[in-house]
């Protein structure tokens, strides 16, 4: 079996899955480079620079890939056409729209460090990232001028804009074109027909100063001709580019999913991007549960990835255990024991096999889009669900177990107290949650209680809610509250409910 591999080689572990040799094992992580360091490996590639090996465990006649991942899924990313996809490609960790590679012809800025523009259009940043700093998000009216251009297409018009990988394009660069039309043409006449045939009508970038595809093809004729015959030179040169590798024996990946610490994952990875603890947890899942990975990885897809799907749902089993009462993060030494206990396990493997969890997720998140509630116009916008699902993933956790024990028909007007009360919750910070959980996860009209009560329970806890400059004068001056403060009273920032406070409590 070989010891080094091609470009295209490398890209087809993904690109024909199917017929590949090369596996991710169960112990991997998901991909989670930044288009930055994607811009700059590409980079490297075509100057030449050398980029590391990889290093595979080897059963039988599988390769598994131990590290590697994210140069790989980069080098696929290239190769990958979003306008041909073909059946076989199966990207190991990404789900929905794929990233796209673009490389500028002729750019007029790119990083101080860089030869080569390389650009990466995602499903988050689908008009990518800065030319000249290249880890910099696109200016508010950058993203505006380019969703004009999107627009300007009758398919693209109303509702919520959804963004293909065949429909967007990098903004900030001059005469950008996907890398794969250069990887899969022999001359600048298939580039430029491939661009003829599946660039949007409406292309147009920042610096290129053509106002649709028909000018840039235009351009690519006759003014960037020259540019565009050097690009192609440069990639075909890295076609027999072969990237080396080391195997290991098959014997240390066993030991690994069975130990109690995953050291070698952590010391081969401690070079590359930092791995955190629900990494490790999601690893270890994997191990313990290989044929439920694609069951969990479609759990909650597009708001909230895998990592933390196990995550929370550890927390739900290990509440569920311990009568319904709050459960701390779990970190990955204790994950580590309470897989070992066979009733955690049992319940986890049942949660997620039967895809009673999937259904959760499903009731929670479609109860926070209010999509199909009668009583609400219009939806709460997907970007502000997974923006609570990922900064308040403990007011979260507390939905879905409610959710979870109290098994009830829940009308459309309660659906709306619920959203009400949690994004309230997640916007002025509800503090300890604990208490929340051990005092209201089993009272099925929580969602209907007034919220006034919630507000500094104790003079401590609960919601910080704002109130008028004037009201907080007009507390604050009072004898009594001046008192308070003089005598350094253990409650001095709760509410004194007399006086103003009753006005405070009123408004």
């Amino acid at each position: 079996m070989t010891d080094s591999f091609t470009l295209r080689e490398i890209a087809d572990w993904q690109l024909n899955s199917e017929k590949s040799v090369v596996e991710l094992p169960s112990i991997q992580r998901g991909f989670v480079w930044k288009p930055k360091q994607v811009e700059d490996l590409w980079d490297s590639l075509l100057r030449g620079y050398p980029i590391g090996s990889f290093l595979f465990s080897r059963t039988g006649e599988k390769l598994y890939l131990m590290d590697g991942q994210q140069r790989a899924t980069s080098i696929f990313l290239g190769h990958f056409n979003p306008f041909n996809q073909c059946n076989e490609t199966k990207a190991w960790t990404i789900k929905g729209e794929l990233p796209v590679v673009w490389i500028d012809i002729k750019p007029e800025n790119k990083p101080y460090s860089s030869k080569y523009l390389f650009r990466l259009t995602t499903r988050s940043h689908p008009w990518g990232y800065q030319a000249s700093n290249n880890d910099i998000k696109l200016s508010v009216p950058d993203r505006r001028k380019a969703l004009e251009y999107f627009r300007k297409h009758s398919e693209n018009m109303g509702g919520y804009t959804s963004f293909k990988n065949s429909t967007v394009f990098p903004f900030d660069a001059s005469y950008p074109l996907p890398l794969c039309f250069f990887i899969e043409s022999k001359n600048i006449d298939e580039v430029i027909e491939k661009a003829e045939i599946y660039l949007p009508d409406y292309f147009s970038t920042k610096k290129g100063g053509f106002e649709n595809k028909n000018d840039f093809l235009n351009l690519l004729k006759i003014d960037l001709s020259k540019d565009l015959a050097e690009i192609l030179v440069a990639i075909k040169k890295i076609d027999e580019l072969k990237i080396k590798s080391n195997i290991i024996e098959d014997r240390v990946l066993y030991e690994e999913n069975e130990s109690e610490n995953p050291t070698l994952f952590v010391r081969i990875n401690s070079a590359g991007t930092t791995l955190t603890g629900d990494d490790l947890i999601y690893s270890i899942y994997k191990a313990s549960f290989p044929d439920a990975k694609n069951v969990v990885e479609n759990i909650g897809v597009n708001f909230i990835n895998p990592t933390q799907v196990i995550s929370l749902v550890s927390r739900l089993v290990g509440s569920d255990i311990d009568n319904n009462s709050y459960v701390k993060k779990i970190n990955v030494r204790d994950f580590q024991r309470k897989i070992k206990n066979e009733e955690f396990k049992e319940k986890l493997k049942t949660l997620i096999q039967t895809k009673e969890i999937e259904k959760l997720f499903e009731q929670a998140i479609k109860i926070l889009s209010s999509k199909d509630n009668s009583l609400f116009e219009g939806e709460i916008p997907p970007i502000l669900i997974k923006l609570f699902i990922k900064n308040n993933q403990e007011i979260f956790l507390f939905f879905l177990y409610w959710l979870h024990c109290n098994r009830i028909e829940i009308d459309e007007k309660t659906q709306l107290k619920m959203v009400s009360k949690l994004l309230l919750f997640a916007w002025f910070d509800f503090s300890n949650i604990p208490r929340l959980w051990n005092e209201k996860i089993k009272n099925k009209d929580f969602w209907g209680e007034p919220i006034n009560e919630l507000m500094w329970w104790d003079g401590k806890d609960g919601i910080q809610f704002l109130i008028k400059p004037e009201l907080i004068k007009e507390y604050y001056v009072q004898k009594s509250i001046e008192k308070m403060f003089i005598e350094n009273n253990e409650h001095k920032w709760g509410l004194w409910q007399e006086g103003v406070g009753e006005k405070i409590i009123h408004y």
